[in-house]
């Protein structure tokens, strides 16, 4: 094999690898698959459960949070340790049971589930489309 072949062959080597990690690792990035709250009507008093499911098979996500938008004061941590009302550590399922106050007033909120790396910064991923964006969802509820 001539040289000219070996630093051709080096090249598309090395061109297929970049292209095809990069791939991979813009579809193995964390993804929110679904939150929820349940149940559907909510009154003053109920217990209320928030969900999300986090698919994140290089555990980049170490913490979920859910925020109120109208009073971000309000931040809720989501837990996936196998403690109820979790099922089982680790599983991706991130759950918190929550009392609605008794004070609270009726209507709608947003309620904004975002997912946290280690050091604590909202994690960002990309879209389809090439544009960065924090890893969250938004959630209308409506207290009765």
């Amino acid at each position: 094999m001539t040289l000219g072949r070996v630093i051709f062959t080096i090249i598309l080597i090395i061109t297929m690898s970049v292209i095809f990690f990069s791939c991979r690792t813009i579809a193995g990035q964390p993804q929110l698959l679904r939150t929820s709250v349940s149940p559907e009507e909510i009154k003053p008093g109920d217990i209320v459960l928030i969900k999300a499911v986090v698919k994140d098979k290089h555990h980049i996500v170490r913490r979920v949070e859910c925020t109120v938008k109208e009073d971000p004061r309000v931040r809720l941590k989501l837990n996936d340790d196998g403690i109820e009302p979790d099922e089982k550590a680790n599983d991706g399922v991130w759950t918190l049971a929550v009392e609605v106050p008794e004070n609270v007033p009726k209507g709608k909120f947003n309620l904004e589930i975002t997912a946290y790396r280690k050091d604590g910064l909202p994690i960002s991923v990309r879209t389809k489309k090439g544009e960065i964006r924090t890893l969250k969802e938004s959630l209308l509820v409506e207290i009765k």
